[in-house]
Protein backbone atom coordinates (compact mmCIF):
# COMPACT_ATOMS: atom_id res chain seq x y z
CA UNK A 1 0.00 0.00 0.00
CA UNK A 2 1.91 3.25 -1.09
CA UNK A 3 1.75 6.50 1.06
CA UNK A 4 -0.81 8.28 -0.67
CA UNK A 5 -3.47 5.26 0.03
CA UNK A 6 -2.87 5.17 4.17
CA UNK A 7 -3.11 9.35 4.09
CA UNK A 8 -6.42 8.84 2.42
CA UNK A 9 -7.61 5.80 4.65
CA UNK A 10 -6.77 7.90 7.58
CA UNK A 11 -8.50 11.01 6.34
CA UNK A 12 -11.98 9.19 6.25
CA UNK A 13 -11.88 7.07 9.22
CA UNK A 14 -14.50 8.16 11.26
CA UNK A 15 -14.06 8.05 15.45
CA UNK A 16 -17.44 7.06 17.21
CA UNK A 17 -18.22 8.62 20.59
CA UNK A 18 -20.91 6.18 21.66
CA UNK A 19 -23.45 3.12 19.71
CA UNK A 20 -26.59 2.24 20.50
CA UNK A 21 -30.02 1.46 19.39
CA UNK A 22 -32.12 3.85 16.81
CA UNK A 23 -34.36 6.38 18.88
CA UNK A 24 -38.23 5.65 18.51
CA UNK A 25 -38.05 8.80 16.19
CA UNK A 26 -35.09 8.51 14.35
CA UNK A 27 -36.37 4.62 13.58
CA UNK A 28 -39.73 6.54 12.64
CA UNK A 29 -37.68 8.54 10.32
CA UNK A 30 -36.04 6.43 8.75
CA UNK A 31 -39.54 4.20 8.30
CA UNK A 32 -40.89 6.99 6.43
CA UNK A 33 -37.84 7.33 4.08
CA UNK A 34 -37.56 4.23 3.00
CA UNK A 35 -41.48 4.28 2.57
CA UNK A 36 -40.88 7.35 0.69
CA UNK A 37 -38.01 6.13 -1.49
CA UNK A 38 -39.82 2.86 -2.15
CA UNK A 39 -43.46 4.33 -3.17
CA UNK A 40 -42.28 7.67 -4.99
CA UNK A 41 -42.25 5.75 -8.52
CA UNK A 42 -45.47 4.06 -8.10
CA UNK A 43 -47.24 7.44 -6.91
CA UNK A 44 -45.76 9.15 -9.73
CA UNK A 45 -47.12 5.99 -11.94
CA UNK A 46 -50.38 5.99 -10.37
CA UNK A 47 -50.64 10.28 -11.43
CA UNK A 48 -49.91 9.39 -14.87
CA UNK A 49 -52.43 7.48 -15.15
CA UNK A 50 -55.06 9.34 -13.35
CA UNK A 51 -53.93 12.68 -15.51
CA UNK A 52 -54.58 10.61 -18.69
CA UNK A 53 -58.62 10.08 -17.45
CA UNK A 54 -58.10 13.36 -16.62
CA UNK A 55 -56.76 15.28 -19.78
CA UNK A 56 -59.45 12.89 -22.25
CA UNK A 57 -61.84 13.66 -20.40
CA UNK A 58 -61.51 17.05 -20.19
CA UNK A 59 -61.89 17.32 -24.57
CA UNK A 60 -65.58 16.00 -24.22
CA UNK A 61 -66.44 18.60 -21.07
CA UNK A 62 -64.95 21.23 -23.17
CA UNK A 63 -66.69 20.69 -26.52
CA UNK A 64 -70.23 19.92 -24.24
CA UNK A 65 -69.82 23.23 -22.67
CA UNK A 66 -68.56 25.18 -25.89
CA UNK A 67 -71.53 23.94 -27.70
CA UNK A 68 -73.66 24.89 -24.45
CA UNK A 69 -72.40 28.80 -25.13
CA UNK A 70 -72.30 28.93 -28.60
CA UNK A 71 -75.89 29.71 -30.14
CA UNK A 72 -77.23 27.42 -33.03
CA UNK A 73 -76.31 28.46 -36.18
CA UNK A 74 -73.13 30.49 -36.00
CA UNK A 75 -69.78 31.02 -37.94
CA UNK A 76 -66.78 31.72 -36.02
CA UNK A 77 -64.26 33.60 -37.42
CA UNK A 78 -60.40 32.51 -38.23
CA UNK A 79 -59.33 34.16 -35.03
CA UNK A 80 -62.54 32.24 -32.57
CA UNK A 81 -62.23 29.22 -34.33
CA UNK A 82 -58.39 28.76 -33.82
CA UNK A 83 -58.79 29.40 -30.31
CA UNK A 84 -61.96 27.26 -29.78
CA UNK A 85 -59.89 24.24 -31.13
CA UNK A 86 -56.33 24.73 -29.85
CA UNK A 87 -57.45 23.19 -25.95
CA UNK A 88 -59.19 20.05 -27.28
CA UNK A 89 -55.51 19.52 -29.09
CA UNK A 90 -53.73 20.25 -25.71
CA UNK A 91 -55.58 18.18 -23.67
CA UNK A 92 -54.70 15.66 -26.03
CA UNK A 93 -51.17 15.76 -26.27
CA UNK A 94 -51.10 16.16 -22.42
CA UNK A 95 -52.85 12.89 -22.42
CA UNK A 96 -50.18 11.20 -24.68
CA UNK A 97 -47.53 12.62 -22.81
CA UNK A 98 -49.11 10.96 -19.64
CA UNK A 99 -49.29 8.00 -21.44
CA UNK A 100 -45.23 7.85 -21.82
CA UNK A 101 -45.14 8.74 -18.15
CA UNK A 102 -47.09 5.81 -17.40
CA UNK A 103 -44.72 2.86 -19.92
CA UNK A 104 -42.76 0.70 -17.30
CA UNK A 105 -39.19 1.72 -16.67
CA UNK A 106 -37.06 -0.71 -19.43
CA UNK A 107 -34.14 -0.20 -17.60
CA UNK A 108 -31.34 -3.50 -16.81
CA UNK A 109 -29.62 -3.65 -13.63
CA UNK A 110 -27.96 -5.79 -11.43
CA UNK A 111 -29.38 -6.42 -8.12
CA UNK A 112 -26.07 -7.36 -6.62
CA UNK A 113 -24.62 -3.92 -7.44
CA UNK A 114 -26.64 -0.95 -5.55
CA UNK A 115 -24.98 1.21 -7.49
CA UNK A 116 -26.85 -0.26 -10.85
CA UNK A 117 -29.98 -0.10 -8.64
CA UNK A 118 -29.54 3.42 -7.58
CA UNK A 119 -28.64 5.23 -11.09
CA UNK A 120 -31.75 3.27 -12.58
CA UNK A 121 -33.83 4.71 -10.10
CA UNK A 122 -32.76 8.41 -10.02
CA UNK A 123 -32.77 7.67 -14.21
CA UNK A 124 -36.61 6.58 -13.58
CA UNK A 125 -37.84 9.76 -10.97
CA UNK A 126 -35.71 12.50 -13.10
CA UNK A 127 -37.63 11.25 -16.23
CA UNK A 128 -41.21 11.07 -14.97
CA UNK A 129 -40.69 14.33 -13.03
CA UNK A 130 -39.87 15.83 -16.20
CA UNK A 131 -42.98 13.65 -18.11
CA UNK A 132 -45.65 15.03 -15.37
CA UNK A 133 -44.45 18.86 -15.39
CA UNK A 134 -44.68 18.94 -19.25
CA UNK A 135 -47.87 17.08 -19.32
CA UNK A 136 -49.12 19.63 -16.32
CA UNK A 137 -48.10 22.20 -17.90
CA UNK A 138 -49.79 21.21 -21.28
CA UNK A 139 -52.71 21.06 -19.24
CA UNK A 140 -52.88 24.00 -17.23
CA UNK A 141 -52.33 25.91 -20.55
CA UNK A 142 -55.28 24.06 -22.20
CA UNK A 143 -57.52 24.90 -19.38
CA UNK A 144 -56.73 28.31 -19.68
CA UNK A 145 -57.39 28.48 -22.64
CA UNK A 146 -60.71 26.71 -22.58
CA UNK A 147 -61.81 29.55 -19.74
CA UNK A 148 -60.88 32.00 -22.21
CA UNK A 149 -62.46 30.45 -24.97
CA UNK A 150 -65.72 30.06 -23.61
CA UNK A 151 -65.86 33.64 -21.87
CA UNK A 152 -64.99 34.99 -25.08
CA UNK A 153 -67.86 32.83 -26.32
CA UNK A 154 -70.37 34.00 -23.59
CA UNK A 155 -69.48 37.56 -24.25
CA UNK A 156 -70.54 37.55 -27.83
Amino acid sequence: MSQNNKAEIEKTKLELDSVGPLSPHNEALYEAGKEMLISSISIARDFCKFMITVSTGSIPLYLGLLKFVLPENITLRVGNLVISVIPPFLFLISAIVFVLGYFPQTDYFSLDIIDEIKLAYEKTVIKRRKIIICGTVLFVIGTILAVLSILIHMIR
